[in-house]
């Protein structure tokens, strides 16, 4: 075989990788992209979803002491307590508690330690679990691994068969179809592409395989978060001691640690004399998303030692989980982060399309069969894309609409999300093509659109007052909603224009199977 023959094998080998690859993944990539880029928010997202929340913000003194007597109210005979401080965009002050199996958690009033009584939410919590495990466990993390090397096989069939692209892109050679959009946004997002697709792998097998992390950092299995604890953590004496006030020891900590850097407080074995104090340094101003920890006797008070250096494995992978999520850089690395995200599911959305208006044609002329599959690759598209954003939009709507006495009200949120996803896909597989991406665009946009009225209705931390008292996290979600909302609404205007102007008077529309184009029925 000569070399134009094994060329024209490989490029054909390698289109036919990216295109079905990316097809059958493409829907599950989609929707891990889509809410991977909420996540870059998550903590304005759970803000939002707990107007309860907003209380005056106080020292770092006072929150501690605050939770410490409520934590001995509560909780004096817990396994474990632990404290999320305010701290940059994390702003409320929560209280957690285990006693063997079982967690409880409260939010209070920095100031006076009062609980704050608000709804159950997971909040943007729930973004990023759907991110990166699918809501389903182990078995949800197997396939966003599965899902992440195929995203990175597509990336390099995508550049083997696509060369020119990238003379294209740069000599501003843009045409006007999904091929173009979905090459250009392609060669536009690939260091982000791949930075996220390998760091997101990388995470996902030190969670599935545990012998990696056990090679790397020797006898801890559960990797480097454990490695400093273990040196300082002791098992419980089962004798009674009088824990020591949290807040005399919180500027000690400060002193070792950096002043006003303290982001959480764990408390092992409260009321044993074994107990131990960690207070935790935040990650905020790090690329290395590993916190730096400072331990103290929980009886004594006597420092038992402190760690902020890691070994070359620890620093690398945690680096690596750092570029991931993000929390570095502030603001700007966060909406760089997240418009690149937006730009990438553009990307994917518009690799899926295309591949149903290229075969458009040839499956008109193919038997009843092929037409079925085809009708519901298209109706899959349309769930995948636009179905996942209306369930989003739906999740934040559930959030102030349900009930505040529901019984497992953030179950209930949950379950309007997969909901509605589900409904979109009937919807997808019921109506035609066109009409049914204009339709759902709409509702999205709806969603979206409608969000800060929605809040103003619903609380007293809507979008005026939110701004009025400088709660840019509260008005920073309103705002996004409602951007996004006005560019899916122009997307589903003009998706209704084309959708009008390929009809055809008919007598009856037929939906299934032939939705290729409109058949009427006389």
């Amino acid at each position: 075989m000569n070399q134009t023959n094994l060329n024209r094998t490989f490029t054909r080998s390698m289109s036919e990788l990216h295109t079905w690859g990316g097809l059958v993944f493409g829907w599950l990539l989609f929707a891990i992209f889509f809410t991977g880029t909420l996540s870059v928010f998550e903590q304005e997202i759970t803000h939002w979803m707990q107007p309860g929340a907003r209380v005056s913000q106080t020292s770092p003194v006072q929150a501690v002491a605050s939770a410490d007597q409520k934590l001995r109210q509560l909780a004096p005979r817990a396994d474990t307590w632990m404290i999320a401080l305010p701290q940059g965009r994390h702003q409320d002050l929560e209280i957690i508690w285990k006693k063997g199996k079982a967690t409880l958690e409260r939010h209070l009033n920095p100031q006076t330690g009062a609980v704050l009584k608000m709804p159950a939410t997971e909040g943007g919590h729930f973004f990023v679990q759907f991110h990166y495990e699918l809501h389903s466990g182990k078995t949800g993390l197997w396939l966003v691994s599965l899902a992440s090397v195929v995203m990175l096989a597509a990336l390099v069939s995508g550049i083997a068969i696509r060369r020119q692209v990238f003379t294209d892109f740069f000599r501003l050679r843009w045409r006007k179809n999904w091929l173009a959009a979905h090459t250009l946004t392609g060669v536009l997002t690939l260091p982000f592409v791949i930075l996220i697709t390998y760091t997101g792998l990388t995470i996902t097998f030190f969670m599935l395989l545990p012998t990696v992390p056990q090679v790397l950092y020797g006898s801890s299995w559960r990797g480097p978060a454990a490695v400093a604890a273990n040196n300082f953590e002791r098992p419980p004496a089962h004798l009674p001691g009088e824990l020591v006030p949290l807040s005399r020891l919180l500027p000690l900590a400060e002193a070792e640690l950096g002043k006003d850097k303290i982001s959480f407080v764990r408390i092992s074995n409260p009321g044993d004399r074994q107990s131990v104090i960690t207070f935790f340094r935040t990650v905020d101003d790090t690329i290395v998303a590993m916190s730096a920890r400072a331990s103290f006797d929980g009886v004594t008070g006597e420092m038992l030692g402190s760690q902020s250096t890691w070994n070359k494995y620890v620093h690398i992978y945690r680096s690596l989980v750092g570029l991931h999520i993000a929390r570095f850089g502030g603001y700007p690395i966060s909406w760089l982060y997240f418009t690149a995200g937006l730009i990438s599911c553009i990307m994917i959305a518009a690799g899926l399309i295309f591949f149903t208006v290229k075969r458009r044609s040839r499956y008109a002329r193919s038997n009843e069969a092929a037409q079925l599959m085809y009708r519901a690759i298209e109706a899959l598209n349309i769930a995948a894309v636009t179905g996942i954003v209306v369930a989003c939009g739906a999740y934040l709507w559930s959030n102030r609409l349900l009930p505040p006495g529901v019984k497992d009200r953030a179950d209930a949120e949950i379950t309007v999300f997969f909901g509605m996803w589900l409904l979109m896909l009937i919807h997808a597989l019921l109506r035609p093509p066109l009409r049914a991406w204009a339709e759902q665009l709409g509702l999205a946009a709806g969603l979206c659109i409608g969000l800060p009225a929605l809040n103003a209705l619903t609380s007293t931390v809507g979008l005026f007052p939110a701004i009025a008292r400088g709660d840019w996290m509260t008005a920073g979600v309103d705002l996004t909603a409602a951007l996004l909302g006005t560019v899916l609404a122009i997307t589903a205007w003009r998706v209704a224009l084309k959708q009008k102007k390929n009809q055809q008077p008919p007598d009856r529309i037929l939906a299934f199977p032939n939705t290729n184009k409109l058949t009427i029925d006389r």
